[in-house]
């Protein structure tokens, strides 16, 4: 049968998501885990996430035997190998027909930038910057919202078939002495939230942040070509039917 596995981890401590020659990556050591307990199938991700990124509720495919019924049961015998940097949350059995990456709607991650004074136990969970205007900020995010070409949002070397996604969400919030920065959309090109926070946080510089990020968006002007650090984002949900 087919399961649906929805994931945490700590991708500080592995050297992205999908696999690698090192071994060394968020599928990796899943595979690991999931063998341990009898299910030697290679597990397929919704997302890949950078080294360094995290992610709240990332949802991961593969397919086991008919016996594995107490799926409660299953989701502790894993998360024993799987942690402390891997937990399992949820599993699910799913249909045969479902597609884990393809079959996804939208993706949504967050952003999150401390304010409070450097601290080393968090400093691989947020990233330190002085705090911002926020109503500023959210003017400049609605730029994003709408279709538009990121051909200038795309980390250097991605290989993509279009450029072309549809942001319906972006706008950021203060907690806790910490500003979130929210984007969703059907999808992302490889590095495109890092660089569009990135931009974001550059364009606050100036005075006229609305029109230099509309310049990006299409194309004519690169406020920056230099993503946000890793450490502050997170995969937060992937949205099915």
């Amino acid at each position: 049968m087919k399961i649906k596995l929805i994931i945490s981890y700590d991708g500080s401590k592995f050297q992205g998501s999908q696999t690698q020659p090192h071994q060394n990556a968020v599928e990796d050591v899943l595979s690991t885990a999931l063998s341990r307990v009898g299910i030697y199938e290679k597990p397929s991700s919704s997302s890949r996430t950078d080294k360094g990124v995290h992610a709240n509720n990332q949802v991961v495919c593969v397919r086991c035997g008919e016996h594995f019924s107490d799926l409660n049961r299953l989701k502790s015998l894993i998360n024993c190998h799987a942690h402390p940097y891997i937990h399992i949350k949820k599993i699910q059995k799913v249909s045969e027909n479902f597609q884990v990456r393809f079959d996804a709607k939208a993706r949504a991650y967050r952003y999150i930038i401390s304010h409070d004074e450097f601290s080393v136990f968090e400093s691989d969970y947020v990233v330190y910057m002085p705090k911002f205007d926020i109503k500023k900020a959210n003017e400049v995010l609605q730029n994003f919202i709408g279709t538009h070409d990121f051909s200038s949002f795309m980390k250097t070397g991605s290989d993509t078939k279009s450029p072309i996604r549809e942001i319906s969400k972006a706008f950021c919030y203060e907690y806790k002495n910490k500003t979130i920065i929210v984007f969703k959309a059907n999808g992302f090109l490889r590095g495109q939230v890092r660089l569009m926070v990135a931009c974001l946080l550059k364009s606050l510089k100036y005075k006229n942040s609305s029109e230099l990020l509309k310049a990006q968006l299409q194309n004519t002007k690169i406020l920056t070509r230099i993503p946000a650090p890793p450490q502050g984002l997170y995969l937060n949900r992937v949205f099915y039917n």
